[in-house]
């Protein structure tokens, strides 16, 4: 269920605390927890195409979070679970327990070196999982149906030492494990992805840097044609100040893709690289950009140009592009995230499109978006609505597209400095060019109880 993120002066009205708190003092470690109970009443509460009947569904949600800083250290840690009871149709009823969340995030930062690292795990029974609250690196969602379990385990890695020095080393490194159990769709496969790369630096002068870099990525896809796919790379190029407003980055590189099927294999390489320029102004930065990648489909090129700014009450970062490869026409790529905080409302959005090449080498156009309102009422009640959708594309192949959006409206009430409540309705709907279109109505009541403690 929606719970809205934001706070409207001192106060979070209808909702928990966040898992992850902030503290708003320095070095200080916060302790967050907190229960939710949530009934709701759904009229085709698994998506089917042809709906087996209403369903009533309560969930008890128990969450703990802990994020401490320091001057050189911050770290957030979450787990959350839940209970659920239900009356469904045709299954009768049931209890169980579902949607495990563990998160961790750390980040440490002394002088001009840096290591990041976060971790997430969720294991979801699919008759209950919302795809669009866990996106890939290209914005795609599983198009989740017919039962079963849903496990994702994601893991992301980055360092840079010694980055102002004389010779500096940076790099990265992410893991993402999607697997499924006991699920009756043939289009929901498990799958892996590993990547990693580093970049040596050679500080020359205050204003030039030469670098050297590389990187490597497998991908293994346990679907009806066993895809394994390598993608490696190497590059050289340079960082470098042209004026105390203007910095030039750019790479150059060779790249090769190998794809290895039960239907054959194949094999693409090319030249590859990167040129970037960056202008610094009084509220934020302006860029433009282009570069050259090799996929599975040969050579792609995208140009973008981007725009960040910040305001005393809004902040906007926001992009826009073309990409393009032999297969393709120009398509828009790009996005945008922009906030705005009124005194009794705020505004957040994003919308971001990605152009790129899936498992079966179809060119894919995934785009996403998300719109949050929130008004405050009273000094203790306050109304919302989300929306957010997913549309995934594939160009110049016979399999459909698929489209996803969720809206829910809800009112949300402090009945003390703890307990909350709230109470909306929900809509949820699914399109294919090649499948029924399915959607679903909810109504629902929920109760909650917030813990925080400081030390």
């Amino acid at each position: 269920m929606w719970r809205p993120r934001l706070a409207l002066g001192a106060m979070l009205l209808g909702s928990v605390a966040p898992i992850s708190a902030l503290s708003q003092n320095s070095e200080r470690a916060v302790s967050t927890a907190f229960i939710s109970s949530d009934l709701e009443f759904n009229d085709n509460y698994d998506l089917r195409r042809d709906s087996a009947g209403d369903a009533i569904i309560w969930t008890n949600t128990l969450g703990f979070g802990l994020q401490q800083r320091t001057r050189t250290d911050t770290l957030d840690l979450g787990a959350q679970g839940s209970v659920r009871a239900a009356d469904l149709p045709v299954k009768g009823s049931e209890v169980s327990a579902d949607n495990p969340i563990v998160t961790l995030d750390y980040l440490r930062n002394v002088d001009d070196s840096r290591i990041g690292l976060n971790l997430r795990a969720q294991q979801a029974d699919v008759d209950f999982f919302d795809p669009l609250g866990d996106l890939d690196d290209d914005g795609g969602f599983d198009d989740t149906r017919g039962g079963g379990t849903r496990t994702s385990l994601r893991g992301n890695l980055l360092f840079g030492f010694n980055e102002d020095g004389p010779l500096s080393l940076t790099g990265f490194a992410q893991a993402s494990d999607i697997s499924f159990t006991d699920t009756q769709d043939p289009d929901l496969y498990d799958r892996r992805t590993l990547r990693g790369g580093a970049e040596i630096g050679f500080r020359v002068s205050p204003i030039l840097r030469f670098t050297t870099g590389a990187s490597y990525a497998n991908e293994k896809f346990d679907d009806s044609d066993q895809l394994d796919r390598d993608t490696s790379r190497a590059d050289v190029g340079m960082d470098a100040r042209l004026n105390q407003r203007t910095t030039l980055s750019a790479r150059l590189g060779y790249s090769r893709v190998e794809s290895q099927r039960l239907s054959g294999d194949t094999t693409e390489e090319g030249v590859v690289g990167d040129l970037s320029l960056v202008f610094d102004e009084k509220t934020g930065q302006t860029s433009a950009s282009f570069s050259s990648i090799v996929d599975e489909n040969g050579e792609r090129y995208s140009f973008s140009i981007g725009k960040q700014v910040a305001w005393d009450n809004a902040v906007l970062d926001g992009s826009i592009g073309v990409s393009t490869n032999a297969d393709t026409d120009l398509r828009l790529i790009g996005g945008v995230d922009y906030s705005l905080e009124g005194r009794n409302n705020r505004l957040t959005l994003g919308l971001r499109q990605t152009a790129s090449t899936d498992e079966d080498g179809r060119n894919v156009l995934n785009t996403n978006g998300r719109v949050e309102f929130i008004q405050l009422l009273t000094p203790v009640s306050s109304m919302g609505i989300d929306i957010a959708g997913g549309l995934t594309r594939y160009e110049n192949s016979t399999q459909g597209n698929t489209e996803r959006l969720n809206v829910t409206a809800q009112y949300n009430h402090s009945l003390t400095e703890d307990w909350a409540m709230n109470m909306g309705y929900r809509f949820r709907q699914t399109q294919s060019d090649t499948d029924d279109d399915a959607q679903s109505n909810a109504v629902f009541v929920g109760l909650s109880r917030s813990f925080e403690t400081t030390r």
